[in-house]
Parts: C-alpha cells; structure tokens; sequence
C-alpha cells in the first residue's frame, strides 16, 4: 500500500485535543516527525495530507523542526528526518535492558497460557536464558535463569540459528549435534530444514528434543537494527501443552515479542512474516489465551 494512501494520522487530533497553543503544535510537530520516520522522506502537500494539518501550518512546523536539527530537507523540498534524532536514539539504544523491558510482556504471556515463558540469547554454540516468567502450575520446565541449552535442541536455539547469518549457521551445521532425547536433532540436513520451517511458519518448535516431557514454542525478538537478538518461548509439560496449541500459544508469544522488539527500537523485520497458521485455534485455554 502507498504510503500516502493510507488514512490520514489522526494522532494530533486525538492528543491535541486536550492541548492548546504550544503543546498543541508540540503535538502536531511529533505527528509530522512520525510520519517521516514510519514512510521516508516525503514532501511538504504529502505531509499535509497524511497529517490532516494545513499547508501553511505545515510549513511553520517544519521550519521549527529544521532550525532545531529534528529534521532536515534538501534542494528539491523534500525533508527527512535530522541528525539530532541520531543523538536522541543513541542516548536511548544505550540504556534499554531487554531483560527489564521484557518483564511484564512475559509475566502477561504466562498469566494467558498459564505455562513458562523464558528469554534467551545466542552465547556461541549455546543458548542463554536470561529472564523467566514461572507458570502458576506446580510442574514446570528445569532450565533457569543464567543456565545454557544447546541451540539445535531448543526452541529459542532454533529461533536464533533459523535467523542467524550463514557463516554461524553452516559452522554449527558442521556439528556435532549431541542428542538430549530421542527426538533430538541430530542430522544436519534435517536441521537446516527445520531451521528454513521455522523462517517461513514465523516461531520454532522444541519437540520435547532437549528436556524429557516438555515441549517449547519460540518466537524472535529484533532490535533496532533488525537483526533478532533474542527469542521468546512458552514451554510445559507435553502432556498439557499438546501439539494442537502450539499455534494458539505462538501467537500469544508473537504478540509479546513484538511489543518487546517495539522497545528495543526495532520498526519490524523479515522474523515479523505472519504464520501460515494464523488462523488457526487451539482447543486449549481459550478462556485464558483472550
């Protein structure tokens, strides 16, 4: 869809309608900022449109943004955004902490599927969990925080190696892949498969391959850049958390990876593909999954 043939922003009407005077521009200035920053360089009459703020209105807004560095334009009257908004991000980028910004997404996810969520990372050939939301059940998965799994035989391991770069992926194809269970696997041809799966359908799956009794549904976190810093995972006992959830439960987690990947910055990447299973519903918790 064009850019411009979208709805007109209506975030100035609706905040600006309990300002006046200077917040109010406030307000329709970040509105022009957005506008630039989620669609590109644009042109003053396009801005004016998408922004349902007047020509001359515009034009004075712009002028104010320009003069502070927030934006900037060129010889053929198209603005962009300015190098001041580089310092502002940097400033910011430097103090997230993905483990406090994922806090209450996963304590949410947990509370909906009433089931384990972990964050993990890539730490060489292992994954590295790093924050935990405990299911209110008794029996739960045994990883914990600061503990490592390896990739090939985890959710969150797939989820990372699935949207690594092709040198770390062939280097760890190369193996060996030990086995944690009898579903583990173990043969590089089927990894790389598994890992191709897991772009396409958007979340990865543990098939009880690395803890006996559990299984695992994990989906990517991104940053700023785009690249997929961390995954997001749901795990249980097989025996509640059968395979007809798993696409309920990931959109559950997908829902919390993107607003945690929301705040690192990121503005969505290729791991964002919706599922080919979307649609689909889980005849588990679907009083506890709304």
């Amino acid at each position: 869809m064009d850019a411009m043939s979208r709805p007109k922003v209506d975030a100035a009407s609706k905040v600006a309608g309990g300002a006046t005077g200077t917040a109010k521009a406030l307000v329709k200035g970040v509105a022009l900022v957005d506008l630039i920053a989620a669609n590109g360089p644009q042109r003053v009459t396009d801005l004016a449109e998408a922004a349902g703020v007047p020509h001359p209105t515009v034009l004075r807004l712009l002028e104010v943004l320009i003069a502070h560095g927030i934006l900037r334009t060129d010889q053929s009257g198209t603005y962009d955004l300015g190098p001041r908004l580089a310092i502002w991000g940097q400033r910011y980028l430097g103090g997230l902490d993905i483990r406090r910004e994922a806090e209450d997404l996963m304590a949410e996810v947990s509370r909906r599927t009433r089931e384990t969520t972990f964050l993990g990372v890539r730490d060489g050939d292992r994954v590295l969990y790093v924050a935990k939301a405990d299911s209110p059940q008794a029996v739960r998965p045994a990883a914990v925080v600061g503990s490592t799994n390896p990739l090939h035989s985890t959710g969150i391991g797939k989820v990372l190696l699935a949207y690594a770069d092709e040198h770390t992926v062939t280097g760890y194809l190369r193996g060996p892949l030990a086995a944690r269970t009898p579903n583990t696997i173990t043969d590089p041809r089927r990894l790389a498969d598994e890992l191709a799966i897991t772009r396409d359908r958007g979340y990865a799956i543990d098939e009880v391959e690395n803890e006996d009794g559990i299984r695992c549904v994990a989906v990517p976190v991104s940053d700023h850049t785009g690249a997929v810093i961390a995954a997001l995972s749901v795990s249980a006992p097989a025996y509640r958390f059968s395979r007809d959830d798993l696409p309920a439960v990931a959109l559950v987690a997908r829902d919390a990876a993107a607003a945690l990947s929301a705040r690192m910055g990121s503005h969505g990447t290729a791991a964002d593909t919706e599922p080919a299973s979307r649609h689909d519903t889980s005849p588990r918790n679907q009083q506890e999954m709304t």
